[in-house]
């Protein structure tokens, strides 16, 4: 399957001073999970730049209306496909694990856990053009209801991207509105499982999963089933972050910086601070930091010939 590319407005709104463009305010519509550590980032940075002119609302509906500005993608992407000359910075990453119902009936029956291949058959309708995936299969093994974000969102592309399946094969219920209401309907359903994002499935003062939610069990090397099977955020964190765990997508989520920002201090000198101090605060609010490899490559693209002079004032 062709790699997504998932766009979620971040517009800063700007004003004009000496004819340079500060922005003033960051919108979030469309993938809200990622507003904590968004706000933590800006609000320890204002403490370093007491004169910065950040800070955060999210935006309930698009409004466009013809405004550019920084921009946040919710996944890889190739620099040619983020429009214009726009520079994608990664600042961070994400996890989609699967959880379910504490008392769902599928837990019994899962044994020493689920493979890759028996969790897409449990959330993603037969693709009968693949008939290697289903020469072997009379009927599904597994079975449960399935939650997840209505319409082309980013965490259901992300989760199709990685399982190679259209988004609109995602079996049983879909949910309006932001991730969080996938917590509620499975606190309310036995039957229920669902994708979701650390941030959201785990309380993160108690660094324990949240009631009535338990981890869907996965068939990995014993410590790294024993961490996810924890219930803890931390040991979670760690073992995502040491090991690629099969079933569970893990993705970068990035600014994208239009060329006219290439010349405002604001936006670079937010982005870099992000790179350079901004992780520390990642595992506290359920985000993974960036692996060592990208966060240099991230460090050294700012400081690149074109953006270093914004950085440098």
């Amino acid at each position: 399957m062709k790699k997504l590319f998932i766009k979620t407005v971040l517009f800063g709104v700007l004003t004009y001073v000496s004819g340079s463009a500060f922005a003033q305010e960051i919108q979030i519509e469309d993938v809200k999970f990622v507003y904590p550590i968004i706000e933590k980032w800006v609000n320890e940075y204002k403490k370093a730049y007491p004169d910065s002119k950040l800070v955060v609302k999210v935006q309930s509906g698009q409004q466009e209306n013809n405004v550019s500005g920084v921009q946040v993608v919710a996944s890889s992407v190739p620099e040619l496909e983020a429009g214009g000359n726009g520079k994608v910075v990664y600042v961070g990453r994400y996890a989609l694990i699967p959880v379910s119902n504490r008392n769902n009936p599928l837990l019994e029956k899962v044994g020493k856990g689920l493979k890759k291949k028996e969790l897409r058959n449990l959330v993603f309708e037969k693709d009968l053009s693949d008939e290697e995936l289903y020469e072997d299969e009379g009927k599904e093994k597994y079975t449960a209801t399935v939650y997840s974000r209505s319409g082309q969102t980013p965490t259901t592309l992300v989760l199709a991207e990685y399982f190679d399946r259209s988004p609109e094969r995602i079996k049983g219920k879909k949910i309006v509105g932001d991730e969080i209401y996938l917590v509620d309907a499975l606190r309310k359903d036995e039957n229920g499982v669902a994708f979701n994002t650390l941030n959201y499935v785990y309380d993160l003062k108690t660094r324990q999963l949240k009631s009535n939610l338990t981890v869907l069990p996965l068939n990995l090397k014993s410590e790294i089933r024993e961490a996810l099977l924890s219930h803890d955020i931390d040991r979670t964190i760690s073992a995502l972050e040491v090991t690629k765990i099969e079933a569970i997508p893990v993705e970068n989520f990035g600014l994208v910086i239009p060329e006219p920002y290439f010349s405002d201090t604001e936006v670079l000198r937010f982005a870099n601070w992000v790179l350079e101090s901004g992780q520390q605060f990642n595992h506290e609010l359920g985000f993974l930091t960036l692996d060592a490899n990208t966060l240099s490559s991230q460090q050294k693209a700012l400081k690149s010939e074109r953006l270093s002079y914004a950085l440098t004032k």
